[in-house]
Formats: C-alpha cells, sequence, structure tokens
C-alpha cells in the first residue's frame, strides 16, 4: 500500500503541464525587433530545411544505388554493395537563445502551468 501512495504525488508530477506564454513588445522599437528576430528564425529554419532535404535526397540515391547494385551482383560477391550511412540528421539551433533575445525586445514570457 505505502508504495501505490508514494507513486501517487510523481504521478500527479507527471500529468501536470507547462506552457509559455509570449507577450509581445508593446513599442514601435520592440516590435520592429521582435519581426527582425522572427525574420531570422524563419530564415535560419528554412535553410536547415533546405540542408535536411538535400541530405535526405543523398540519402535515398544511395539507396537506389544500392539496390540497383545488389540486383546486378550476379556473382553474389559478399560485401559488394555496402548499404549507405545512416540518414544525417540536421540540427536545429535556430531558436537557441530566442527567449532572451524576445525579452531584450520588450517582450515577456509568462509561465502557465495546467
Amino acid at each position: 500500500m505505502p508504495i501505490r501512495f508514494a507513486a501517487l504525488p510523481l504521478m500527479m508530477l507527471l500529468t501536470a503541464c507547462t506552457h509559455y506564454h509570449y507577450i509581445d513588445p508593446q513599442t514601435p522599437e520592440g516590435l520592429a525587433c521582435m519581426h527582425k528576430l522572427d525574420a531570422e528564425v524563419n530564415a535560419c529554419e528554412a535553410r536547415v530545411r533546405e540542408k535536411q532535404d538535400s541530405f535526405n535526397s543523398l540519402n535515398e540515391s544511395m539507396e537506389r544505388s544500392r539496390r540497383q547494385c545488389e540486383h546486378g551482383n550476379t556473382f553474389n560477391m559478399p560485401n559488394a554493395c555496402p548499404p549507405p550511412p545512416s540518414p544525417t540528421k540536421v540540427d536545429n539551433y535556430c531558436r537557441d537563445g530566442y527567449d532572451e533575445k524576445f525579452v531584450k525586445c520588450g517582450g515577456r514570457i509568462e509561465k502557465v502551468e495546467q
């Protein structure tokens, strides 16, 4: 019995959700700063998507080449058609420091627990 009661508070903590409410700056300068920050983040994320798409295409091409090699490997030579390396996952660092920059622009971030 004590174990179940000890686990109950832990389960309640795990079900609690924390959200953050971003409140835009109220000055024209602050809004311009925030829009510039958002534009930089959006451009960075577009570059990350382009890089990821490029790596995905390269990996698909290498996989097609491997399948063609296996199809043409009539002598069943071992290791004649090595698999491509694992797909590359491009790191998305675009939002690193976003909260601090948002606040420097005059915005506020409120923590909301539900």
